[in-house]
C-alpha cells in the first residue's frame, strides 16, 4: 500500500490501478454532508461491479463503469445525525460512522485563513469556550497539478470539534461556524479547509478563465516539479532504501520516542537546519531526530531546561524516554524544563518529533540556540541527529502557490461534485504589491464565478475579508499601499450573492497574521446569518455612497448604515474628530483633513486645513489605518473609500 501511495503522488495524472472497493477521500468517518439535497456519492472498485449504498435503511445502487468508477446519490435529508454509511460491492464493504448533514462552507486562501485556532489561544481557553462537536472540519493537502485532478489528498479526515480537535481548526472558519450556531443556527456546520500559505490568487483560479501564458507558465513549472520529484525519490532511497512512508502519522510512534528503540537503520543529518537542506527539498511531514549526549555529576545535581530554538511547525519532545514538552507553533523558540530525576548519569538519549505541514520543517535556530542547560552550564547538541521520516509527502513544488491555475487544479478541482453552501476565502496579502493589485477585483471575478461553474451553483454565496491594517502608521497624507489591493476587493462585491468582513481596525502593524481571529469570524457570520439564514443583522460594513461640496466642505453620505454611524473615541480624545482622513486639492496635492460626523443624517462633513480646496477624500486609506475611528452603532468598521468630487 506504500508503494501505491507513493505512486500516486509522482504520477502526473494520478493513475489509479484496479483495487477493492473505495470511497472519495471526503467520505471518512464523522462526515459532514450537505442537508437538503439529493447528496452524491462516488468512489473507485473493480469495473462491472455492483455497488450497493445503505444510509438509515434506504439503500441505492448502482454499477462502476470500465475504469472502475461509480457513482450514485444519497437521498435528501434534512439536518441531523448521527448515521452509519454503508458501500458495499459484493466483495468487501466500506463502513463510515457518525455521519451528520447540515450546512457545509469552503475555506480558502492564504495563512490567515490557515491560522489555526490555537495559534491565538495559548491558555486553551477559546477552544474550550466554543468546542461543539457539531462544528467539522477536514484539511486538503497542500499540492499542485498541471492538470484538473479527480482525487483530492487530505491532511486530516473529518473531525469533531471537541476541545483538543477544534483548537487545531482554521480560525477563521471554526470562529465563524461557532457565532453561527451561537446566533441559533441549530445545523451542524461543516469546513472543507483548502488553503496555502503565501499564495497568490491566480494559482486558484482555472487556467480557461486566465491569460494565455498561464498555460505556459503551468508547463514550465511542470517540467521543474517532475525534477525535484525525481531527485527527493533518489536522495531517499540512498538513505533508506526501497519503499517509502506513508504520507501521514496519525499517532506518535512510540518505539521512535524510546530511550532504548535500536537506530541502526536511522539516517544521519545536522542540526539546526530545515530539511529542505538536507535533500528533503519541498517534503512535508513528520521526522524524528534523536540524539545521544553524556553528562556527568556535576551536570545531573538539579533540574535542567532544554532549549531547541524554534522549531517548524509542531514538536513533541522526549527525554530518556520521557515527555519533556510540546509545542505547536512554527516560530516558537522551544525551552522545556526537565525536572532532575530525568537526568542521567552517562548516556542521554533526545528525541524530537517533528511534523511540518507545508513549507519549511525541521530546526531553524542557530546552533547556539540548541543546547541543554544545566547545573554546571550548557551543554551543546547541535551536530549530528539521528533520524526517521514516519510520513513523506512531495509538496509538489515550493512554487505552486505562485503558479497559475496549480492550486485550483489539484485542491479545488476535485471537490467539484461536493454541494456547499457557501465560501469563505481569506487571501490578497500576496497580491498586495502596486502593480498587482490594480487587477484583483477582476481576478476576484474570475475566481468566484469559476468555482460557481464548477460547483453548478451560478448563486454560491461568497463571503472574503478584506486586508488588515498592516505596517507602520503613515506619515504622509498621500501613501494608499494597501488600500488599493482593498478598493479592488470593495469592488468585487458587485458580484452577487457576496460580502466582505473590513477588518481594518483588529490588524497588528508587526505582524501580517492578526491575531484576532474570532472577530474575523464573527463578521462573516453575519453576512450567512442574513443572507443565508435570514437573520434581521447589519451584515456589511457602511460604504460611502456619494460626494459633493457644500460652503468649501465635502459633505459625503453613506449606504449599509444599519442603526447609524458612530466615533470610536481613543483615550485622551477631546473632540469628536474623524480621523484617519486626506484629501486632494485643486493643485493635486494631499493633504492630511478633519471630518466631524452628523449624527441625525449620518453624513460625513470633511474640511481641508490647508484651504486650497478639494478634489477628493479618503478615508483610513493607507496600509495601517490604525486610527480610523468611523464606525457603524453595530460595532463595523466604515469600508476604506477614496470619492472624487464630480
Amino acid at each position: 500500500m506504500r508503494y501505491l501511495i507513493f505512486l500516486f503522488l509522482f504520477c502526473p495524472g494520478g493513475l489509479l490501478l484496479a483495487q477493492d472497493l473505495e470511497l472519495f477521500e471526503l467520505f471518512t468517518d464523522h462526515a459532514l454532508l450537505q442537508r437538503n439535497v439529493a447528496h452524491p456519492i462516488w468512489g473507485r472498485a473493480r469495473p462491472n461491479r455492483t455497488v450497493r449504498i445503505i444510509l438509515d435503511g434506504e439503500s441505492v445502487k448502482t454499477k462502476t463503469n470500465r475504469d472502475g468508477r461509480w457513482q450514485a446519490e444519497l437521498p435528501s435529508r434534512d439536518a441531523g445525525g448521527p448515521y452509519v454509511l454503508s458501500v458495499t460491492d459484493g466483495r468487501s464493504t466500506v463502513e463510515i460512522s457518525d455521519v451528520y448533514f447540515g450546512d457545509v462552507y469552503l475555506l480558502s486562501g492564504q495563512s490567515n485563513m490557515e491560522w489555526r485556532l490555537a495559534q491565538s489561544d495559548p491558555d486553551s481557553s477559546r477552544a474550550k469556550a466554543i468546542a461543539d462537536p457539531l462544528i467539522r472540519q477536514t484539511l486538503i493537502a497542500k499540492t499542485g497539478s498541471g492538470s484538473p485532478q479527480t482525487e483530492i489528498q487530505l491532511d486530516e479526515e473529518w473531525k469533531p470539534g471537541t476541545t483538543d480537535e477544534i483548537a487545531d481548526f482554521s480560525a477563521v472558519g471554526g470562529y465563524f461556524a461557532h457565532y453561527l450556531r451561537e446566533s441559533g443556527v441549530d445545523i451542524p456546520i461543516g469546513l472543507v479547509h483548502s488553503s496555502w500559505g503565501g499564495s497568490r490568487i491566480e494559482p486558484w483560479i482555472p487556467a480557461a478563465w486566465q491569460e494565455a501564458d498561464a498555460q505556459a507558465s503551468m508547463e514550465e513549472i511542470e517540467k521543474e516539479m517532475d525534477g525535484r520529484r525525481a531527485r527527493v525519490q533518489s536522495f531517499y532511497q540512498a538513505e533508506f532504501g526501497d519503499g517509502f512512508p506513508p504520507v501521514s502519522e496519525d499517532q506518535p510512534n512510540l518505539a521512535y520516542l524510546s530511550d532504548t528503540e535500536p537506530q541502526a537503520d536511522w539516517g544521519v543529518t545536522t542540526l539546526p537546519g530545515l530539511w529542505e537542506t538536507r535533500g528533503y527539498a519541498d517534503v512535508d511531514g513528520v521526522f524524528y531526530y534523536r540524539k545521544r549526549f553524556t553528562l556527568n555529576d556535576a551536570q545531573i545535581a538539579g533540574a535542567a531546561e532544554l532549549h531547541l530554538g524554534p522549531i517548524d511547525d509542531n514538536d513533541i519532545t522526549y527525554l530518556n524516554g520521557n515527555r519533556v514538552g510540546a509545542t505547536n507553533l512554527y516560530s516558537q523558540d522551544r525551552i522545556y524544563r526537565v525536572p532532575r530525576d530525568l537526568l542521567r548519569l552517562g548516556e542521554n538519549v533526545l528525541t524530537v518529533r517533528v511534523d511540518d505541514t507545508g513549507g519549511g520543517g525541521g530546526f531553524h535556530g542557530h546552533p547556539d540556540s540548541l543546547y541543554l542547560g544545566t547545573a554546571a552550564g550548557r551543554v551543546p547538541l547541535a551536530g549530528d541527529f539521528a533520524y526517521r521520516i514516519a510520513a513523506f509527502r512531495i509538496n509538489s513544488n515550493s512554487r505552486a502557490n505562485q503558479t497559475p491555475t496549480l492550486l485550483y487544479n489539484a485542491m479545488i478541482a476535485p471537490l467539484r461534485e461536493w454541494p456547499l453552501t457557501g465560501v469563505l476565502w481569506y487571501q490578497g496579502e500576496s497580491n498586495a504589491g502596486e502593480t498587482d493589485a490594480s487587477s484583483y477585483a477582476a481576478q476576484t471575478e474570475a475566481l468566484v464565478e469559476s468555482w460557481r461553474e464548477q460547483f453548478s451553483n451560478d448563486s454560491l454565496p461568497f463571503y472574503w475579508v478584506q486586508l488588515a491594517n498592516f505596517m507602520a502608521a503613515p506619515v504622509e497624507p498621500d501613501a494608499p499601499g494597501w488600500a488599493l489591493l482593498r478598493a479592488q476587493q470593495t469592488a468585487a462585491l458587485s458580484i452577487p450573492n457576496s460580502g466582505q468582513a473590513i477588518i481594518t481596525d483588529i490588524g497588528e502593524a508587526d505582524d501580517i497574521h492578526p491575531k484576532n481571529k474570532w472577530e474575523v469570524g464573527r463578521r462573516l457570520s453575519l453576512h450567512a446569518r442574513k443572507h443565508i439564514y435570514g437573520q434581521q443583522v447589519q451584515a456589511s460594513s457602511p460604504v460611502a455612497r456619494n460626494i459633493r461640496l457644500e460652503d468649501g466642505a465635502a459633505l459625503i453620505d453613506f449606504d449599509q448604515v444599519g442603526e447609524g454611524l458612530t466615533l470610536k473615541m481613543a483615550e485622551g480624545d477631546r473632540y469628536p474628530i474623524v480621523r484617519s482622513l486626506s484629501v486632494r486639492d485643486t493643485a493635486g496635492e494631499w493633504h492630511w483633513a478633519v471630518g466631524l460626523l452628523t449624527e441625525e443624517t449620518n453624513a460625513l462633513r470633511v474640511l481641508n486645513p490647508a484651504g486650497t480646496g478639494i478634489t477628493a477624500v479618503r478615508y483610513a486609506w493607507f496600509n495601517n489605518p490604525d486610527d480610523a475611528n468611523l464606525f457603524s452603532k453595530g460595532g463595523l468598521p466604515v469600508t476604506p473609500f477614496e470619492l472624487h468630487v464630480d
